[in-house]
């Protein structure tokens, strides 16, 4: 006998794959239907569970201890539950900007490590909540493209539901985000921290590069499709991944592309350009240069290839004397 199909003509029976999947659903706080009679909440959680993989699985619930309770119940035991909620606000429906930003800051930091997010939110749900379900789906995007939009019928309305996918590296560069907003954190916090001068040139065991990796990512500089698609559902950047690398290796790198700085391709110069300045905000480099990096967009009157041969003229006895001691 074959196998029975659901309402959305997948398998009755199926094999769930370890995956890292995350799940945020924005709900209202209507009463789930109760268990003996057809229960509409079993069928949206098979929508879920028939197209997305279990294991290492989050769900973020939006402001309802009710429907925590029924998912818990329903969804296996793989699947992590974490509310999405401000408990300064007993009707849940107004927030102010720190509330919703602090929200959205848990949001972003229970999912950095999924690849797969689904977005299930309530049609017409309260105006507040609306708003506050924005930055479910801003952190749902973060780095991930959306591959679906549909929508359930369940007793009481209308769910609407989106998939969001991992783009190219997308859980490394959140990682990123992550630190750096930690870091604008301790500095708005505690001041900028005071670098401590340092005199002496690089050594070689500081200006050490894996030769492969190198080689790899200089090659890349002039590949046009390298690269991955960041910010939000409204703007969208294109993120060069070469430069980016590059500008991660430490001090060793800076030589490298300061040669190619006079590259003959506009595009190859530009990126060049984008991985000096990653590079020489490193903290070593800055420790020897009393805080000074290049920077190229704000000297508008001064060619590229002029700030970096200016720069190197002025700092660049810290490499061409590796291997020297104070």
């Amino acid at each position: 006998m074959g196998q029975q199909a659901d309402n959305f003509g997948m398998p009755t029976r199926f094999r769930l794959v370890p995956f890292c999947t995350a799940i945020f659903i924005a709900v209202s706080v209507f009463a789930l239907p109760a268990d003996g009679g057809e229960d509409h909440w079993r069928v949206l959680v098979k929508r879920i569970t028939a197209t997305s993989r279990a294991e290492s699985t989050a769900v973020l619930v939006l402001f309802d201890e009710d429907v925590i309770q029924a998912l818990r119940s329903r969804l296996p035991r793989t699947f992590t539950i974490v509310p999405f909620r401000h408990a300064d606000v007993p009707r849940q429906d107004a927030f102010v900007p720190a509330q919703l930003g602090r929200m959205y800051q848990e949001a972003s930091a229970a999912t950095q490590n999924f690849s797969d997010v689904w977005v299930v939110e309530r049609v017409a749900g309260p105006t507040g909540r609306s708003r506050a379900a924005k930055f479910a789906y801003m952190a749902a995007s973060m780095n991930r493209t959306r591959v679906l939009r549909d929508s359930v019928l369940i007793s009481r309305g209308t769910v609407a539901l989106s998939r969001w996918v991992d783009r190219p590296g997308g859980a490394a560069q959140r990682v990123q985000m992550r630190q750096a907003m930690a870091y604008a954190d301790s500095v708005l916090a505690r001041g900028t921290p005071e670098l401590v001068p340092i005199t002496r040139p690089f050594t070689q065991n500081e200006l050490a590069l894996d030769p492969d990796t190198l080689s790899f990512y200089v090659t890349s500089l002039s590949d046009t499709s390298f690269y991955t698609i960041g910010g939000c559902p409204d703007v969208e950047n294109v993120l060069w991944n070469a430069p980016e690398r590059l500008g991660q290796m430490g001090p060793g790198v800076v030589p490298v592309l300061v040669k190619r700085i006079a590259d003959p391709s506009p595009f190859v110069r530009e990126r060049v350009q984008e991985a000096l300045l990653y590079a020489t905000q490193d903290d070593r480099i800055l420790a020897r240069t009393g805080g000074e990096y290049l920077r190229f967009y704000d000297q508008p009157s001064r060619s590229p290839r002029d700030i970096v041969e200016a720069w190197w003229a002025k700092y660049g006895h810290y490499w061409t004397a590796a291997g020297s001691t104070r």
